[in-house]
C-alpha cells in the first residue's frame, strides 16, 4: 500500500523526562490498524506518565490506578476506523527495566499496537480471545521489525517464532 491513509496525531505530555520517537509510533498505529484491516481513519495517541494516565483511568473508567494503555474505539467499520489511546511511558520504562534485552521504547511500541488493535475490535477478556490478542500483537510487532518479542510475553511462554508458525 502506497502511503498511510490512516492518519495519526500523537501527542507527548511536556513535562516527560524521555524522548518518543513519534514516527515509530505512527507506524505502529497504522501497521495494527491495516492488520485488522483497516486502511482509513484516524487514530490519536496521547504519552503520558503514571499519575496522568491514572487520573484517565479513573476519569473515564473508574479504576484508581495507574495502567500501561487505555484506548477508546469509536468506529470500527472496516475499512474505517476512529480512536484513541493513552499510554504510560513511566509503565514503559519501568517494564521494560525488569525485562532483560527488552527496551522502553519497544514496550512502548507494544502498548500503542495493544491499544490499536482494541481500538479495532479486538478484546482480550478471556483465555482464546486472550491468546487471539497476543498472536496479532507478535505479528505486529514483527511486520514493524521487532522479531525478538517473546521477552513481553505478558501470559505465555511461547517464543514469536513458534507463534508466526502458526499463521
Amino acid at each position: 500500500m502506497s502511503g498511510h491513509p490512516i492518519e495519526v496525531e500523537i501527542l507527548v505530555d511536556v513535562d516527560l523526562v524521555t524522548q518518543v520517537n513519534r514516527e515509530a509510533l505512527q507506524r505502529a498505529a497504522q501497521v495494527a490498524a491495516q492488520h485488522r484491516g483497516f486502511s482509513t481513519g484516524e487514530i490519536g495517541i496521547r504519552v503520558c506518565g503514571d499519575d496522568e494516565i491514572r487520573r484517565v483511568n479513573i476519569d473515564h473508567l473508574d479504576h484508581d490506578y495507574a495502567t500501561d494503555v487505555i484506548s477508546f474505539g469509536y468506529v470500527a467499520d472496516a475499512p474505517h476506523v476512529e480512536g484513541e489511546l493513552v499510554a504510560s511511558v513511566e509503565t514503559a520504562m519501568r517494564t521494560a527495566a525488569t525485562l532483560p534485552g527488552w527496551s522502553p521504547e519497544n514496550e512502548l511500541l507494544l502498548y500503542v499496537v495493544h491499544g490499536v488493535l482494541h481500538i479495532c475490535g479486538m478484546d482480550d477478556q478471556d483465555a482464546d480471545s486472550r491468546a487471539d490478542m497476543r498472536l496479532a500483537e507478535r505479528a505486529v510487532l514483527k511486520r514493524l521489525g521487532i522479531g525478538d518479542c517473546s521477552r513481553y510475553g505478558a501470559d505465555e511462554a511461547e517464543t514469536c517464532e513458534t507463534s508466526w508458525e502458526k499463521n
